[in-house]
């Protein structure tokens, strides 16, 4: 294993370094770890505390009291194992959001008497052109945002054809889009390249191995939630408390998504970084943390170091430092 690897697999830049040299020299002491890794001896034990809760350093059965690093194979794996469950846990807390805003959703669809705020309404949409035109009604009164959570593929082109001046329309006035798509549209071609024309517009586009359900809200006011079981329709929220739940279940998928450009890596055809990779080495090269840039490119931690790995990576370097001087050199910075 390298650091990009151990980066890649969600370590901090200290916890992978520290790993790796206590792999190259078992045994090494903590004065020793600080000047091989270029940290303080303060530093060194608080990572070292962070390594061993992790469960990937143990205390040495020859030597008492010294700390070795586990095996590679066995590292990757609790790291792998670590990811599983972090995701798992992630994706049951979006699950359990999902189901209650439809359950609070059909039980209001279901009350049959209209609510005491005019605002607080839900309308009950069936037919597939009722919804069509509910849809498009919609989009052009939308006037500041629109977010797309769009968890299926294999959307046939003569649809994506339809929809696309429904989504330029709103490009051209100005609108900001946010369009989620679940990972597979990567390989499937016409919306891939529908999700990427989106992009090129102005939209922001990313891409989450799972989504949690069908959404479109509009201007952060109104949301299309697809009501079940099948066949039942959609239903119109306006209410303030759903909405504010919807977004909050959005907000929270994109946080972690992909953006669209990573992998594709279209931006710039004589580097091959995308504008999320060029801006990510920019701001580590200011001096940023990598919670700083993630907050400024609005994705998560995790990706941050996802990002920066594949770029060690594609750089041969052994460290960000190294990979700093490799990317001037290029002229990536």
């Amino acid at each position: 294993m390298d650091v990009p690897t151990l980066l890649g697999l969600g370590l901090d830049e200290p916890l992978a370094e520290v790993w790796m040299a206590m792999a190259a020299a078992p045994g090494v002491d903590v004065p020793d770890l600080a000047e091989m890794v270029g940290i303080s001896e303060a530093h060194v034990r608080e990572v070292l505390t962070d390594l061993a809760d992790r469960a990937l350093i143990r205390t040495s059965h020859q030597l008492p009291g010294v700390l070795l690093p586990i095996e590679p194979e066995a590292a990757r794996t609790e790291l792998i194992r670590r990811q599983q469950l972090e995701l798992a846990e992630q994706q049951q807390r979006f699950a359990e959001q999902r189901e209650h805003i439809t359950r609070v959703v059909t039980d209001r669809v279901n009350a049959h008497h209209p609510p005491q705020n005019p605002d607080d309404r839900i309308e009950h949409i069936v037919g597939p052109h009722a919804i069509l035109s509910r849809f498009t009604r919609l989009l052009r009164t939308t006037t500041t945002s629109a977010e797309y959570l769009i968890p299926i593929v294999g959307v046939p082109s003569t649809v994506l054809t339809e929809l696309w001046p429904l989504d330029a329309d709103l490009l051209r006035r100005g609108v900001r889009i946010r369009s989620l798509y679940v990972e597979g549209i990567r390989t499937d071609p016409p919306m891939a390249a529908y999700a990427r024309d989106l992009q090129t517009g102005g939209a922001q586009v990313r891409t989450s191995p799972a989504l949690p359900q069908r959404l479109f809200i509009a201007d952060r006011r109104t949301a299309l939630v697809p009501l079940t079981p099948a066949g039942c329709g959609i239903a119109v929220v306006h209410t303030p408390a759903l909405i504010s739940s919807l977004l909050e279940l959005f907000d929270a998928v994109w946080h972690n998504a992909t953006p669209l450009d990573i992998g594709d890596r279209l931006d710039d055809a004589d580097s091959g970084l995308s504008r999320t990779e060029r801006t990510l080495l920019n701001l580590l090269a200011d001096g940023a943390t990598d919670e700083t840039a993630a907050r400024r490119l609005g994705i998560s931690l995790r990706m941050v170091r996802r990002i920066m790995a594949d770029l060690m990576h594609r750089l041969d370097a052994s460290s960000r430092f190294e990979a700093g001087i490799k990317a001037a050199k290029r002229g990536w910075l």
